[in-house]
């Protein structure tokens, strides 16, 4: 990275009170952008200190708590911030935030009345929970996919977008949340998840199709591109080391098999491992991945998909798409750029680059004497919305 000088910077601070940003071109969704921890002011004393961020008294703190004590491993201790412009709306003096690597034991910890928010709430709890309707479980889907990239740059699914589309209609996604993830995960049928702002995301023309249907049309794709029960194709599947994620991968290997007579080499790696391996598509033919919005719009999943996109593993390229994102970068009218974009995903999905598979689901507990901002669509949760119930 290179160095300009601080008046060619687009930014400046007008006054005191008052810092403008200079853009290149309109960008709608800029002020959710700022809404990231990335975009966070930093006080330069809080970098002249050896642990700055992680030492109480060190970091200079413009929200509503600042750290007051930290214990790595175990947890962190918030306490109001006199200074906070809107101190008199924060409800609580103090907020802890442990640290419990296992959801079970976050969840014991709760019914023993130790937490009063979770984080997450275990599959089968969440089951159980759901089917008794009880009030202290709160869950929404969000900005977050999970999917696999095919590799379109090599291999058996290179120029092959029929033999593709098979492999996305033998998936038959229902059956995956409902019997394997089990824990509120949507069937997704596009990669922009429903709830980005200003969109609606396009879905496959056989998305509403009997599962009879999409089985007779996987077969004929499968066997217009040359493979058989005697000739059947060979996947290799790279994932990461995961119990749900290696649940999934077997449900979809053996999808693939029943419907079409596929043959899947699973291959699981230590993540690290798997992080090296999937940006190298010369090692799979199908890699599992996961996306979450950086900012709330389309363009934070679309711009996945484009040529030179560290997230496009399938080196997967398309022209007329790359046309349209830059189409809908420099669009100001917001119902037109919502159009383009929406062309671009339903170009992209057309082409079989990506199989998504379902959206994330955020999942928590919370104790009836809490209330609780609702969950939102990027999963920003701050403490000091919470409040005592009266």
């Amino acid at each position: 990275m290179g160095e300009l000088p601080v008046d060619q910077l687009g930014v400046r601070a007008i006054d005191a009170w008052t810092l403008e940003i200079r853009l290149s071109h309109p960008v709608p969704y800029f002020p959710d952008i700022l809404t990231n921890t990335v975009a966070s002011p930093v006080h330069p004393s809080s970098l002249e200190e050896s642990g700055g961020y992680s030492r109480p008294g060190s970091t200079v703190s413009n929200g509503p708590y600042a750290l007051a004590a930290f214990t790595p491993g175990a947890n962190l201790m918030l306490k109001r911030n006199s200074r906070y412009w809107d101190s008199a709306a924060v409800e609580f003096d103090e907020v802890r935030y442990e640290f419990v690597p296992d959801e079970n034991a976050e969840y014991t910890r709760f019914r023993a009345g130790e937490i009063d928010v979770t984080n997450t709430v275990p599959e089968q709890r969440f089951q159980e929970l759901l089917g008794q309707h009880d009030p202290r479980l709160q869950h929404r889907s969000t900005l977050a996919t999970f999917y696999f990239t095919l590799n379109t740059d090599r291999g058996p699914l290179r120029g092959k977008p029929g033999l593709r589309e098979a492999l996305s209609l033998a998936l038959d996604r229902d059956v995956i949340t409902r019997a394997v993830t089990r824990a509120g995960q949507v069937s997704a049928y596009s990669l922009v998840p429903a709830d980005t702002w200003n969109y609606k995301p396009p879905a496959y023309e056989w998305s509403e199709a009997t599962a009879d249907e999409r089985t007779a049309r996987a077969r004929t794709l499968y066997a217009k591109a040359g493979f058989s029960a005697g000739h059947p194709l060979r996947l290799r599947l790279l994932y990461n080391e995961n119990e749900l994620v290696q649940r999934v991968c077997i449900a979809i290997a053996a999808m693939w098999k029943d419907v079409l007579g596929v043959e899947t080499e699973l291959v699981q790696m230590e993540f690290k491992a798997y992080l090296s391996s999937r940006a190298d598509p010369g090692q799979w033919d199908v890699v599992r991945v996961g996306w979450t919005a950086d900012y709330n719009d389309a363009s934070s999943f679309l711009d996945t998909m484009t040529v030179g996109s560290p997230q496009n593993f399938g080196r997967w390229s398309n022209s007329e798409y790359s046309r349209l994102l830059g189409l809908a970068a420099g669009e100001l009218d917001f119902s037109r750029r919502r159009d383009v974009l929406q062309q671009a995903e339903s170009l992209m999905l057309n082409d079989y680059p990506l199989l998504p598979v379902y959206h994330y689901v955020t999942r928590r507990l919370v104790q009836p004497r809490i209330v609780a901002p609702a969950i939102n669509p990027m999963n920003r949760t701050y403490s000091k919305y919470f409040q005592l119930a009266r």
